[in-house]
């Protein structure tokens, strides 16, 4: 069997995520990574007195983007060990330079450096996608502001909300991840130069006895490579807690995109919303009517991922033994490029659907009239008790008045008929019309969404004006 046979390429890659996000974790530029952590190791040495000369430092810089990646595998083929095939084949480039790479270093030094180096530039283009999901959204809770539609509590008709007060639930979720990515982003840490099994013995040695020369070339190295800091303490790796963490940023992004995924399904099926549909978009090989609401389809299948995805990074950081065990390399390769894959292919999907988005009014409209007398509900009740009556004695004859109406042909004029017969309400058919309009029954609704707006939602766009809208356009 050929390699040709074999060659598999993740859908996350082929069909999901941006080429952007794929990018940052092909071999290629984890190598590129690996050999910004040790330049940037080099350099710190050499700016604090360990005996690594300027040209040296100079000499790595120049050849940092010689990867032969086939040679490489070749070294690797022999040592068995992925670290030093790579200090070899860098050092055949940079052969004034080879004598410093990797000096006072364990592997993890590279290995989970350059993770956390490549973790953070990804969280950057999560945020880049959460600010466009935003900016998407605002506009859709914008434009929908006062729009009445049907609210559903138990998937059963409720009082009416706006469509775009739904949009702003949304809107807050997205918000909320926005935030919480920024926050993260603002103190990414990572291990820094710990020595192999986080005492930092090889670096003591290396200047002599002096910890504040070690302590100074930790902060340097973190500096060097546009971290917040290294953390305080690590074993042979850096803590995998922080990896459960991040784990929890990703999949917060996957519970929000869920539940908005979710009810666009339903709004769908109850015909309200649809989802935008191309010229010569097929909906079904068998059917040719239809049409699915398939980009909220595969929001939902993404965002289960990224639960499941979470739960495994959570356990490899529970397992860990001691200072260090190496059953957490398998699956780390596994799930942190899928993982940022994944949300990176959710967060698409979710602003390319939001900004296709379309309110189906004669549907909206016409539920609503359904359902309006029933919905005055609320109104009867208050306007009863401001006439003197007994809150729960008229919830009770309002629930009959209901219940004896429903299997009527036209529930709700079999509702109006009865309550407008009723004495204890002392309404006639125009009144009781009045307080059915739906832009009556609304409440706040419009005025929560601007103020959302305008108090919350405002000041992120103006501080997220760094973000750009382009990206590589959705696959179907």
């Amino acid at each position: 069997m050929s390699d040709q046979d074999v060659d598999w390429t993740s859908p996350l890659v082929r069909r999901y995520a941006g080429r952007d996000m794929a990018a940052l974790f092909g071999p290629h530029a984890r190598a590129r990574a690996w050999r910004d952590v040790w330049i940037a190791l080099a350099e710190a040495e050499q700016e604090l007195g360990a005996p690594v000369s300027p040209e040296q430092v100079a000499a790595l810089r120049e050849t940092a983007d010689q990867i032969d990646l086939a040679r490489v595998a070749e070294i690797e083929a022999v040592t068995r060990h992925d670290v030093m095939a790579h200090v070899r084949a860098w050092g055949e480039v940079c052969p004034e330079g080879a004598p410093v790479i990797h000096l006072g270093a364990t592997s993890c030094f590279v290995t989970d450096n350059a993770d956390n180096l490549i973790q953070l530039r990804a969280l950057r283009q999560i945020r880049s996608r959460l600010v466009r999901l935003v900016r998407a959204l605002a506009a859709l809770a914008e434009r929908e502001a006062e729009r009445p539609t049907l609210g559903y509590t138990h998937f059963q008709p409720a009082q009416p909300v706006t469509a775009g007060k739904r949009a702003a639930l949304w809107l807050q979720d997205a918000v909320w991840d926005l935030e919480e990515v920024e926050r993260r982003l603002s103190g990414f840490t990572c291990r820094g130069a710990k020595g192999t099994t986080g005492t930092q013995a090889s670096f003591l040695a290396l200047f002599g006895g002096d910890p504040e020369q070690v302590r100074a070339l930790d902060r340097k190295v973190a500096e060097k490579l546009g971290f917040a800091a290294s953390v305080a303490l690590a074993a042979q790796t850096a803590p995998r807690k922080l990896e459960a963490q991040l784990g929890d940023t990703l999949a917060g992004v996957g519970v929000t995109l869920g539940k908005l995924g979710r009810d666009v399904r339903l709004l769908c099926h109850t015909g309200e919303l649809r989802e935008a549909f191309g010229k010569g978009q097929v909906g079904s090989s068998a059917m040719p009517y239809k049409r699915n609401p398939m980009k909220a389809e595969r929001i939902c299948a993404l965002a289960r991922l990224l639960s499941h995805q979470r739960a495994v990074l959570a356990e490899t950081a529970a397992v860990q033994w001691l200072e260090r065990s190496l059953d957490d390399s398998a699956a780390r390769r596994l799930v942190l490029p899928d993982m940022f894959l994944t949300a990176d292919g959710v967060l698409r999907a979710a602003a390319d659907l939001v900004r296709g988005l379309e309110v189906d009014l004669p549907v909206v409209e016409a539920r609503l009239a359904r359902e309006a007398p029933f919905l005055a509900v609320e109104k009867l009740l208050v306007r009863g008790v401001a006439a003197g009556g007994d809150r729960q004695e008229l919830h009770e004859v309002l629930r009959e008045h209901a219940v004896r109406s429903r299997p009527a042909a036209d529930p709700g004029a079999a509702f109006r008929a009865a309550v407008c017969a009723d004495e204890r309400f002392d309404l006639d058919e125009a009144a009781f019309d009045a307080l059915c309009a739906p832009a009556e029954l609304v409440g706040m609704a419009p005025l929560q969404v601007r103020s959302y707006l305008s108090e919350v939602v405002a000041p992120v766009l103006e501080r997220s004006k760094d973000v750009d809208e382009s990206e590589d356009p959705l696959q179907v």
